[in-house]
């Protein structure tokens, strides 16, 4: 197999491989995320952090939770400006809702994925639960912010009556539990078929680290060589 450059080293990966996490690395670089906390292949490969590894990454935690929670703030900012559709920032709402929509999607796949290829020893993260429990956060900012996507466009969702509809839309679309009572037209048929497709994704991480966080069992009964048969 060829090597390739994956981060700073020459890595023997496939090209599709190869072209996913180039793709991933460069919406990283593009994110306001880099401001709050940056990636944790950087995170670990600093000098600040081999000399303060604890304090470092307690630091970090709280920059990117404290982002995370200044995103909520904001959408909820937006949500309002969208409900009220005070025309030229109707437009940045959609900017900057679509900026986090890619944000969360990029950190969470570099998270889950590429940030292990990206180092030769293994990653940790500063707690699992609380990785667990920011990445329900997200899920719930995916909703809010599709909401938004919806409210700036709700003359092209028939059976939506306003921003709480819109945003009704967004919940059942990314839960997949679509009734039919409100539809989708033009633009908006894009927006939920990319919400369906983003939703899909993040369930699945979601659910890997479910399992990476849940105790391991212990069998009490073990089955060995020197059990008799069975009758």
């Amino acid at each position: 197999m060829p090597r390739r450059l994956l981060g700073p080293e020459l890595r023997a990966y496939s090209l599709i491989t190869w072209c996913f996490e180039r793709l991933f690395w460069g919406m990283y670089l593009l994110s306001p995320s880099r401001l709050a906390g940056g990636s944790r292949v950087v995170h670990y490969r600093s000098e600040a952090f081999r000399l303060d590894p604890h304090g470092t990454t307690v630091r970090r935690s709280r920059r990117v939770e404290v982002y995370i929670l200044s995103w909520f703030l904001i959408e909820m900012f937006l949500l309002a400006i969208a409900a009220l559709e005070l025309g030229w920032p109707l437009v940045v709402s959609r900017v900057l809702a679509s900026i986090r929509i890619l944000d969360i999607l990029q950190s969470s796949v570099n998270l889950s994925v590429f940030d292990q290829l990206r180092s030769r020893g293994s990653l940790m993260v500063s707690s699992a639960v609380r990785t667990l429990v920011l990445s329900f956060l997200n899920y719930l900012e995916l909703i809010i912010l599709f909401g938004i996507l919806y409210t700036s466009v709700n003359s092209q969702l028939v059976g939506s009556a306003g921003w709480l509809d819109a945003l009704y839309y967004s919940v059942v679309t990314q839960l997949t539990i679509g009734y039919g009572d409100i539809r989708p037209l033009g633009v908006a048929r894009l927006i939920s078929s990319l919400q369906g497709l983003i939703a899909v994704a993040f369930t699945i991480l979601i659910f890997g680290r479910i399992v990476s966080v849940l105790p391991r069992i212990e069998s009490v009964m073990r089955h060995d060589d020197t059990d008799p048969p069975s009758p």
